[in-house]
């Protein structure tokens, strides 16, 4: 699977271990110097949320790193190069998806301050997380043979609700670290406002199609259709594929609805995409489903690595969402 990088990345690490270790001393002498008001963000929609807050370079920020993958790149086996890893050490904070929803896997692997992480998962309560517990073959190692592992959905900022609570602990984080500031204040209240306009849309979608049974690709925008109150039929179409083979796996799925609820809908009336459109699969879903669409995982930036990028594709899926549903 791919959340699993194998002998390439260990070797890395292994790599990166050796060249901080030489380092250690030099980035303790530097810090000596003082607070450099430089916080480090590992992935995009908590970039966005902490350079809103950090908004006004009159207040304590002066500049907010963003250390996870580029545009363009895939985003579940991207790795920091070693100059990358040595910055993140000199930085004041470092801010994190954290336990649970864990995104950037590879910071188990680099020596890094605990007391400068944030870990912003300690904010969502244990019900919350979205956890798989995969029906397919995953792969086949050591003496289990073939079988399949369940795992956290990282992306728990599809829920606009769960990724405010995520931005509060950032703030109260950001403020246990510079000090109370009105810039902190001010840059926190605007992203308020954000929020509010994202989940007022959330809502209105909820309460003209509740209780609807959807389809999806892959069970990476649950967060998403959790929060729109929908029942999220999910797949494990994340590679090329081909119309046999999603045939089968298609009636597969519906079999096991049928199993644990002979009451239940057989069909479902919308189909989303979670990212990109798969090739060789466009025409066979859209012979399935009456409606479709695609869910923007924001996992990575644009090319501009712009500020307001999260809030502004998170609307452009709520559109697409409410589009297809007229």
């Amino acid at each position: 699977m791919y959340r699993w990088f194998g002998l390439v990345f260990l070797c890395f690490g292994l790599a990166v271990y050796s060249g901080c270790a030489t380092d250690n001393k030099a980035a303790s002498a530097d810090e000596s110097d003082g607070p450099r008001a430089r916080v480090a963000v590992t992935n995009y929609p908590l970039y966005c949320v902490v350079s809103s807050i950090c908004r006004d370079t009159n207040g304590p920020v002066k500049e907010v790193v963003y250390v996870g993958p580029p545009a363009g790149q895939d985003a579940h086996t991207w790795i920091p190069s070693t100059d990358q890893i040595r910055d993140l050490q000199k930085v004041d904070l470092i801010i994190c998806n954290g336990p649970g929803a864990v995104f950037a896997n590879w910071m188990d692997k680099v020596t890094i301050d605990e007391s400068k992480l944030c870990k912003t998962t300690d904010a969502i309560k244990l019900a919350e997380f979205v956890v798989v517990k995969d029906y397919q073959l995953v792969h086949s190692h050591g003496p289990e043979g073939e079988h399949s592992h369940s795992w956290v959905v990282p992306q728990s900022w599809l829920s606009p609700r769960i990724a405010r609570k995520q931005a509060k602990l950032c703030f109260d984080r950001l403020v246990t670290v510079y000090g109370a500031s009105p810039q902190l204040d001010n840059g926190f209240a605007e992203l308020q406002k954000q929020f509010d306009e994202l989940e007022a849309t959330v809502e209105q979608i909820r309460t003209a199609k509740s209780e609807l049974i959807v389809a999806s690709s892959s069970p990476d925008i649950q967060y998403l259709t959790r929060e729109l109150g929908w029942t999220d039929r999910y797949l494990q179409w994340t590679e090329i594929g081909d119309a046999v083979k999603a045939e089968k796996e298609l009636a597969e799925m519906r079999a096991r609805v049928a199993r644990s609820d002979p009451a239940a809908p057989k069909t479902e009336k919308l189909f989303l995409w979670s990212g990109n459109r798969l090739d060789g699969l466009g025409e066979f879903v859209e012979s399935k489903w009456p409606a479709t669409t695609t869910i923007d995982l924001i996992d990575t930036p644009d090319e501009s690595l712009s500020v307001d990028g999260y809030f502004q594709r998170m609307a452009e899926n709520l559109k697409r969402i409410g589009d297809s549903l007229e």
